[in-house]
């Protein structure tokens, strides 16, 4: 008996600190956002009003809007020069390929809240190298209205190397043989990645994609230090907006009630692409 016992006495800890860690602040939020829940002030109930709210809000239609652009540019920009940067690291360069390979990957061990001040410096206006740059060619210097590009060209910066690394990796893994008979064959350079390497690492592509995607929707530290959310809520994400209502304007009700609709949400979208990767590639 105690055998057939042992192995929920084993998990207990564990069990509890998720519950303590994940499960409890959950259900802490949802209840807290049926409430209007201020600092300083007792909290009152109302019902459903903080969601209605936010359906009617247009800062969170626009916090929506810039979410979906800043995720699909910045992921899918990530994807196309990773794969490219690890296929061309895939072929030996001799000497050089350790110390390039060393290189790529540094950006993505910055904080990015490092990379948000570097990038910031980089965009001044006054000083900046991209501005100056761009006046060097003709060009005027950046305006508003291409903030949350500039902000995604941040993230790709930063995050490419972790597409590269992981479809790199996919690439030395593919054995030596599959790639032999389809030069007997006869099939071009092309023919080869598109019918013979692509289909090879097609489960790296769609991990490296996931994770990105799941990480992309909740960008929060570049955006604060790089441009607050400027301007005029022009690079403002869903992450950010629950981060300015809740310590800014200092209204947890409002703020746990977007963070649930948000988690909601993407946890229906994750799960929907997870379903059709399984259907379509049957690896997940």
């Amino acid at each position: 008996m105690i055998e057939k016992r042992l192995k929920y006495y084993l998990i207990l800890p564990a069990l509890i600190i998720f519950l303590g860690l994940a499960i409890y602040p959950l259900f802490f939020a949802l209840r807290g956002s049926f409430f209007i829940w201020r600092y300083g002030m007792p909290a009152q109930f109302v019902g459903l009003k903080n969601y209605i709210d936010l359906f009617k809000s247009s800062f969170a239609w626009n916090a929506l809007q810039n979410t979906i652009i800043y995720v699909v540019l910045a992921v899918f920009l990530e994807l196309i020069i990773g794969l490219v940067l690890a296929v061309l690291m895939n072929r030996e360069l001799g000497f050089f390929r350790p110390v390039v390979r060393t290189a790529l990957t540094i950006p993505m061990f910055v904080s990015p809240i490092v990379v948000g001040i570097i990038w910031r410096m980089i965009y001044n206006p006054h000083y900046g190298l991209f501005n100056w740059l761009l006046g060097t060619q003709g060009f005027a210097p950046t305006g508003n209205e291409y903030a949350l590009f500039f902000v995604v060209l941040a993230d790709v910066w930063q995050w490419t190397p972790f597409m590269y690394v992981i479809i790199l990796a996919a690439l030395q893994s593919i054995p030596p043989e599959i790639l032999e008979a389809g030069e007997i064959d006869g099939t071009t350079g092309w023919q080869k990645f598109i019918h013979i390497t692509l289909p090879s690492i097609s489960y790296a592509i769609v991990i490296a994609l996931t994770l990105r995607f799941m990480d992309a929707t909740k960008a929060l530290d570049l955006i604060y230090t790089l441009t607050y959310g400027g301007p005029g809520g022009g690079t403002e994400t869903i992450g950010f907006l629950i981060f300015r209502t809740a310590f800014n304007d200092l209204n947890i009700g409002s703020a746990t009630s977007f963070a649930i609709i948000f988690t909601v949400v993407m946890g229906i979208l994750i799960t929907r692409f997870l379903g059709w990767l399984n259907r379509r590639f049957e690896i997940v």
